[in-house]
């Protein structure tokens, strides 16, 4: 028996001994199918399974326990917390993940003399060996970003269970410059990708919870019926986002949103579903997805990945539309605390970011016509 799963090409099988074998079909390539050593919930399956999809078979890792004192050994510590504090509900799914892959880029660094890797080196590093992790990763200075900030909340928790002190992790440079983040969708871009996807697709039921919701990824692949709600004459979609410290939100839905969900299954738990017709199961399957529909409507570039090969890469994403329904809430001259009710931030100065922007234009613009008074 054949089970396909929410990442393109991927099987799992049943042998004829009863054993559980992993396959993923090379992308372009339909009839060939790699054999992996791992299934999704091991730590090493993302790697695996973007080397199959691009015709390369992997060597299983070899388990080998940590060292005393390494940084192997406060990352596995670290991260057996972490998973205990997901379940309390103290951290959240996406920080953790996060946290793990940073720490794990941080521990397959090769040493300077390349002979083995950072994880093995004991925990107490000196700011060379933090420089040396950062500026491994090259121009990705965004993921090397990523991995310090896991580093030091490592040694943070670590600092009072045995492992270093005052680490100089506190201290390494982060080279990384912002770039402003997601891109805002345009009306354009809205267009291009409403003009793709037509009523009754998938991909324009996602993108018009989006716009209605604002909401995050992590939480909109868990929206369903059950979050529906009426206030008097408005039906709303309401929730209690799962990152720390945001506030419930709750929301009227559009015409054009309810006309695309009018085919709901009525026993469905969720709005967005595989096509196979289950639930994504998780908010890293959904980008995936949203990310193909995207470059569908022609929203990408072409770029060249670590392979050598060239791809195409989605130019838009989910937090765009949510950082275009703030823009478009300031623009029309909305209040921080209108931006706060809808993207469910908890304080003043996260919402204030996208209203100074409006409010200093429409200043220039009294200031100017003041200007002419005088003259």
């Amino acid at each position: 028996m054949q089970v396909k799963f929410d990442f393109p090409g991927l099987c799992k099988e049943a042998t004829a001994a009863g054993n559980v074998r992993w396959r993923v079909r090379v992308e372009g390539e339909k009839q060939r199918k790699i054999t992996i050593p791992v299934g999704p919930e091991h730590s090493d399956f993302q790697e695996h399974y973007e080397a199959a999809r691009l015709g390369e078979k992997l060597k299983k890792k070899k388990a080998v326990l940590p060292g005393k004192g390494s940084l192997e050994e406060l990352r596995e510590h670290y991260v057996e917390w972490m998973k205990n504090q997901v379940q309390a509900g103290n951290l959240s799914k996406l920080t953790f993940e996060s946290r793990q892959r940073g720490l794990h880029q941080a521990c397959d660094c090769r040493t300077p003399d390349g002979k083995s890797r950072m994880g093995e080196v004991s925990a107490a590093m000196p700011l060379a060996a933090f420089g040396h992790i950062r500026d491994s990763f090259g121009v990705r200075t965004g993921a090397a970003a990523t991995c310090l900030k896991a580093l030091r909340a490592a040694y943070r928790w670590g600092a009072q269970r045995g492992f270093p002190e005052n680490s100089p992790v506190f201290q390494v440079e982060n080279t990384h410059v912002s770039k402003g983040g997601a891109v805002a969708w345009t009306k354009e871009d809205k267009k291009k990708f409403l003009d793709c996807h037509g009523p009754g697709t998938m991909a324009r039921r996602w993108y018009h919870l989006a716009n209605d919701t604002a909401g995050r990824i992590g939480d909109i692949y868990l929206l369903g019926p059950q979050h529906e709600e009426f206030q008097g004459d408005y039906l709303l979609i309401a929730w209690q986002p799962s990152k720390r410290g945001s506030k419930p939100v709750m929301v009227p839905m559009s015409t054009e949103l309810m006309f695309e969900l009018a085919e709901v299954p009525e026993d469905a738990t969720t709005y967005l579903l595989t096509e196979r017709g289950k639930p994504f199961a998780s908010s890293g399957s959904l980008d995936n997805r949203i990310r193909k529909w995207i470059i569908e409507a022609g929203l990408y570039t072409m770029e060249i990945n670590e392979k050598g090969k060239e791809v195409k890469k989605a130019t838009r994403s989910q937090h765009g539309i949510r950082k275009a329904c703030a823009e478009e809430i300031a623009e029309q001259g909305g209040s921080v605390y209108e931006v706060m009710a809808v993207l469910s931030h908890g304080d003043e100065k996260t919402a204030a970011i996208y209203t100074k922007k409006f409010e200093r234009a429409q200043l220039a613009i009294q200031a100017a016509e003041r200007r002419k008074q005088t003259k």
